[in-house]
């Protein structure tokens, strides 16, 4: 059966609640058989901050009226009181939802006259590029298409690369691993003869005023495959005292030979040298081989994001590139029917202009965003939190995991604003929500739509409440119908737009921070024969957000990556404050949630 992954995203709000099991606070509780329906809603109103929400959810509560529903006692006089109280919030939701959808489409019939003339202009326009490479510089040249086009903006305060760091045992053989993503990657074709993983080999650049790719006839994997030694990592005298008291002290400690002194040189390179633009006369990515000294080794990889987003590049390594490529994950659920389809495109697009105003309309005001960002970058990462104790803490709550991590994110942002004597009520973050099959063949792209999450940071939240705080307002996210309409509005007009406006258009502005969650794989890895310990990445930001945060979950731990411009921070050790603030709070909930017997 076809899978239709935009779709099932879409959709996933209404069909993914309708068929999960209702809440224990949903149902009628077990009454003793002398309980009246009165002594019953006075318990259901106990419960009315867990029930509300549940009710908001339109399909979810057409079910409650629709099916039977069981308990003890007097199941008329306990269903009839239920049933009304749903009604009337379930028809209030669907009364609120209808006014939205009608104001919804009168904005979109009112700016569809005015934005036609200018989206017909650009299409053409666009049209016209292409048949101009073509013309020009024949198939050698290309113009970007879709969502790469987003990331083709680069700044002189944020690169737009991702970064990866693996801790590899072993010693490193530059010929091995050269060969290894040459047969593995560079040189495989696809069925039409051509280069299946193109991007590597190929220039991004700008012509005609629009992004393009063009092949790179040159290309020679040296120039991308490199080994490093570790004393040319270290920064000279010159560069420590141009740094200041705070990383000249962690220089010392650099000299100290050990493995935190191994990581700390590390860090100071990933965050100096990795953090500055690439060549523009060679394609966009570099893998970076570095001896540790104790056996093991780490592999840098920096690649433009315009080659492929983080879910792409997880597949490419543990598909592609690992000794024993891992299965892919089971099928799951067939996508709505076509009736389904068909309603809900409808009303996706009729709650569009709603989404857009979501996304562009933030107004963040605090340390962490408004401030000139200086370009200099700290990236660093947190020792690593268990994955087993971030899943006894989500059972235990009814949450996922990535409400668990969020939630040690508002934590940590939490203490820094009240240590900075600030108290914002919320912050907006960006989150990608993916948009990828993973049953489909892998290729190179960016498949991603753009949410944004009032994240609450208020100090006086405690930890349980945080955490289910923090859900709701997931779960409003995940539940939001104009994701799979934005996606494809932001898809069309990154096509379109020349360089310049979309520049322009997509600017962060209002954002605090980004966060990105990509699960890897659970079980040991291997790439050229070595065994894969520790994996971190970071995400690269767009001005003037100064603040990404990343999880990667792997071998059952997640680890926390942090990309920080060091002008929103009084000092490095203070950046690194937020990472340890999180993996607290996460030890905070697990003691409030499961405590010792």
């Amino acid at each position: 059966m076809a899978v239709f992954p935009m779709e099932r995203h879409m959709y996933s709000w209404m069909l993914d609640n309708a068929t999960r099991p209702l809440s224990g606070s949903f149902q009628p509780l077990a009454l003793p058989p002398e309980t009246t329906a009165l002594s019953w809603l006075e318990v259901l109103g106990q419960h009315e901050f867990l029930l509300l929400p549940a009710l908001q959810n339109m399909p979810l509560a057409l079910l409650v009226l629709l099916v039977p529903q069981v308990s003890t006692g007097s199941p008329k006089k306990l269903l009839s009181p239920l049933k009304r109280l749903v009604a009337r919030v379930f028809l209030f939701h669907l009364l609120l939802n209808v006014v939205k959808a009608i104001v919804g489409l009168v904005l979109m019939l009112a700016l569809l006259p005015v934005m036609f003339p200018f989206m017909a202009f650009f299409a053409a326009t666009s049209i016209l590029v292409r048949v101009c490479y073509a013309v020009l510089w024949g198939p050698s040249v290309k113009k970007v298409e879709g969502l790469d086009c987003v990331w083709g903006v680069e700044e002189e305060e944020n690169k737009p690369f991702i970064t990866v760091c693996l801790r590899v045992h072993g010693a490193p053989d530059l010929h091995a691993v050269q060969q290894a993503i040459l047969t593995k990657i560079l040189q495989v074709r696809d069925d039409y003869g051509e280069y299946k993983y193109k991007k590597f080999r190929q220039l991004f650049s700008q012509r005609c005023g629009y992004y393009c790719w063009r092949d790179d006839c040159n290309f020679d994997i040296n120039n991308h495959v490199r080994e490093i030694e570790l004393s040319s990592l270290l920064p000279t005298p010159a560069s420590q005292d141009a740094k200041g008291e705070d990383e000249a002290a962690a220089g010392e400690e650099r000299q100290k030979g050990n493995d935190d002194a191994t990581d700390e040189v590390l860090q100071w390179y990933v965050s100096e040298e990795l953090t500055k633009a690439m060549p523009e006369d060679k394609p966009q990515w570099e893998v970076l081989l570095v001896a540790r000294g104790d056996g093991r080794y780490n592999v840098l990889l920096r690649l433009h994001h315009a080659i492929g987003d983080g879910v792409t590049l997880v597949r490419l390594c543990v598909e592609a590139l690992v000794d024993t490529p891992l299965p892919r994950p089971p099928v799951g659920a067939p996508p709505p029917g076509p009736i389904v389809r068909a309603v809900m495109t409808v009303w996706s697009l009729m709650m569009l202009p709603f989404g857009i105003l979501k996304v562009a309309a933030n107004f963040d005001r605090n340390c962490l965003h408004g401030l000139p960002l200086s370009g200099r970058k700290l990236m660093t990462w947190s020792r690593g939190m268990p994955l087993g104790v971030l899943r006894q803490v989500k059972n235990k709550a009814s949450t996922t995991i990535n409400d668990v991590l969020m939630t040690c994110l508002s934590a940590a942002l939490a203490k820094h604003f009240t240590r900075r004597k600030e108290e914002p009520k919320k912050v907006t973050v960006v989150v990608p929500v993916s948009f990828h099959d993973p049953h489909e063949p892998l290729t190179l792209t960016n498949l991603f739509s753009i949410a944004t999450v009032k994240l609450p940071v208020s100090k006086a939240l405690a930890p349980h409440s945080r955490l289910a705080v923090v859900k709701e307002v997931l779960d409003d996210t995940k539940r939001d119908p104009t994701l799979g309409a934005v996606y494809w509005v932001v898809k069309a007009t990154s096509e379109i737009l020349p360089a310049p406006v979309a520049s322009f258009l997509f600017n962060s502005q209002g954002i605090t921070l980004c966060a990105s969650n990509v699960p890897g794989p659970q079980q040991e890895i291997t790439i050229w024969g070595d065994r894969v310990e520790d994996l971190v990445f970071w995400v690269p930001n767009r001005g003037p957000v100064g603040v990404g945060v990343s999880f990667f979950s792997y071998k059952g731990t997640v680890k926390i990556g942090l990309n920080v411009d060091l002008a929103l921070f009084h000092s490095t050790a203070e950046a690194k404050l937020l990472l340890e603030d999180m993996e607290e709070e996460l030890k905070l909930l697990h003691r409030r949630l499961l405590p010792q017997g």
